[in-house]
């Protein structure tokens, strides 16, 4: 397989004190830019292996120079990673990209999916605002797109621009691929920041396969949505009724809009949740900041907010059995994480990166110049902020030296950052971040992107003899997961008990039948792992179920071969 190799500065294991990461890599000025390029770098996407090879991949983009591009790095060796894939936009933006890896047209063969806010007066009345990359389905090979006979260079699988009108400022944003409606076809779910329309919520899907005869549609469109921008919109199913819910945040004071979907196509407004800090004249909003989970294990669903002002507000609504009964009363300020530099919070994702069990709210701190590691400390109510304990995982002003107070110092906006699994092989999982604001001029170590890894915690619990204070199922990893060179598509998933029971793991294809049994036994209290091997399935959707005395939960995983 063939590298792109660019100026990388590969740094020594570096332990912070009480702490559990470790900064492993970091790249240096962005590629196919000189030094004196301020970044622009603002996203970055991970966790995947899309060319089924056993090493992990991210995904970055920059924007808003003369020449932008998305890039993909991949694990070659132990805290190594090499620029393996990039492509140029072949339009200017106004604003930043948005990245996701999916299977839009459910051909089981994996695509990367890019956004760019376009500008309109290059005498293109009407630009393309979506590219798909789909990957050529070769074991080891980083090629995605189409590509010309003896060219290196990719070309899209194929483009879209929403079929807005001629001459619209269309800006789209975050973007999410999932089956959100349940007919066993993906959809992709994109925030539109901004338009001339409104901020907008767009819900998509493809009909026939990339490469043949393939076209997009929309399903759903909500826009007129005002306010400020729209820079979250995220999935989940917070009151656990079957119906996926589409979360749109607006930067305007906390305003938060809430889509349950009804069926193909069909969404309702179920809460609306207008301008909640008025009276405090704090202007929350959230970019990617917006996750549901069930840290505790308990069956109920919680939604965590990361908010972007200086206040470094983490908020939570829990305990919701009706999303159409969430008033303003159910938004609570779960914690405030301490502040450094001018403060701010960004993009927000849950993992459990030490595999202790524990679920952890990774947030990149922005101006803070910090990544934090919010771990839920196992028991207790997830809305009790004394059940969560606050690590920074990194902190750019002690590694550099400069104080955030100084006359002369670092302008850094750690702008997002995204769980990886172990992307080296190491038995180790890693987080990517990216630095929005790189200072170069004044710090020749600064870096654009930067790889932290967590110590693994769960072998010291189980030798210590601890036992897990309340039953959790945790996502299997990797998701989504394929079929390799073995020719087994294998996946992990973790559990815990919480005391000695009667234990069914079972997995289930999209109409509800049982395809696999993983456990059926008795187990006493502790933590284990199950490996379920796809290999004789065909690619999809599929939910694995955990019932160990009354404790049931389920979760979703996707077979891509």
């Amino acid at each position: 397989m063939k590298k792109f190799f660019f100026v990388l500065l590969s740094i020594s294991s570096l332990l912070f004190a009480q702490n559990k990461w470790n900064l492993t890599w970091k790249l240096g000025p962005m590629p196919f830019q000189d030094k004196t390029a301020g970044s622009e770098m603002a996203i970055v996407k991970a966790g995947f292996d899309t060319d089924q090879d056993g090493w992990g991949e991210f995904i970055c983009a920059y924007t808003d120079l003369d020449s932008n591009f998305i890039t993909m790095y991949e694990a070659s060796a132990d805290n190594t990673y090499d620029l393996v894939w990039y492509w140029k936009y072949p339009v200017r933006s106004n604003s930043f990209a948005g990245i996701a890896v999916g299977d839009m047209d459910n051909d089981g063969v994996v695509e990367i999916i890019t956004t760019l806010p376009t500008d309109i007066g290059q005498g293109d009345p009407n630009p393309p605002r979506l590219w798909v990359f789909e990957w050529n389905g070769v074991v080891g090979e980083n090629k995605y797109g189409k590509y010309s006979e003896g060219s290196n260079t990719p070309e899209p699988t194929s483009v879209w621009n929403y079929g807005v009108p001629d001459n619209t400022d269309y800006r789209p944003y975050s973007l999410t691929v999932e089956d959100i409606d349940n007919d066993g076809t993906n959809e992709l779910i994109t925030g539109v920041r901004k338009s001339d329309r409104g901020r907008e919520v767009n819900v998509a899907s493809v009909s026939g396969q990339f490469g043949l005869f393939a076209s997009w549609q929309t399903e759903y469109d909500l826009n007129g949505l005002g306010g400020g921008s729209l820079y979250s919109t995220t999935t989940g199913d917070l009151d656990k009724d079957g119906n996926k819910e589409i979360y749109a945040m607006i930067w305007n004071k906390f305003t938060l809009k809430i889509l349950e979907n009804q069926g193909d196509g069909n969404f309702v407004m179920a809460s609306e949740l207008d301008q909640i800090y008025d009276a405090q004249g704090i202007d929350y909003g959230a970019l990617d900041g917006i996750r549901v989970a069930d840290v505790n294990g308990d069956g109920v669903n919680e939604l965590y907010i990361a908010g972007t002002e200086p206040e470094n507000t983490v908020f939570i609504i829990s305990n919701i059995s009706d999303v159409s009964t969430i008033t303003a009363d159910d938004v609570k300020e779960l914690i405030h994480l301490p502040r450094k530099g001018e403060g701010k919070l960004r993009a927000m994702y849950i993992a459990d990166p030490d595999h202790d069990g524990k679920t952890d709210l990774m947030i990149a701190g922005e101006r803070n110049g910090r990544i934090y590691d919010l771990e839920y400390n196992g028991s207790g109510d997830p809305a009790d902020s004394t059940n969560w304990t606050v690590n920074v995982a990194f902190d750019i002003w002690d590694y550099s030296g400069f104080s955030p107070d100084s006359s002369v110092t670092l302008t850094p906006r750690l702008f997002y950052g995204c769980p990886a699994g172990d992307m080296d092989k190491d038995g180790k999982d890693e987080y990517v971040f990216v630095n929005y604001s790189s200072d170069f001029n004044m710090w020749d170590d600064d870096g654009t992107v930067w790889v932290i890894e967590a110590e693994n915690q769960a072998s010291a619990v189980e030798d210590n003899g601890i036992k897990p204070s309340s039953f959790s199922l945790s996502q299997n990893y990797p998701n989504p997961f394929s079929k390799g060179i073995s020719g087994n598509a294998t996946t992990t998933i973790n559990y815990n008990l919480a005391k000695a029971s009667n234990v069914s793991l079972k997995v289930y294809n999209s109409l509800g039948q049982v395809v696999a049994t993983l456990v059926n036994a008795n187990k006493p209290a502790g933590r284990f792992s199950a490996t379920f091997n796809a290999k004789d399935l065909p690619s999809g959707i599929y939910f694995y179920r955990l019932r160990a005395g009354n404790f049931v939960q389920t979760r979703k995983m996707i077979l891509v071969k």
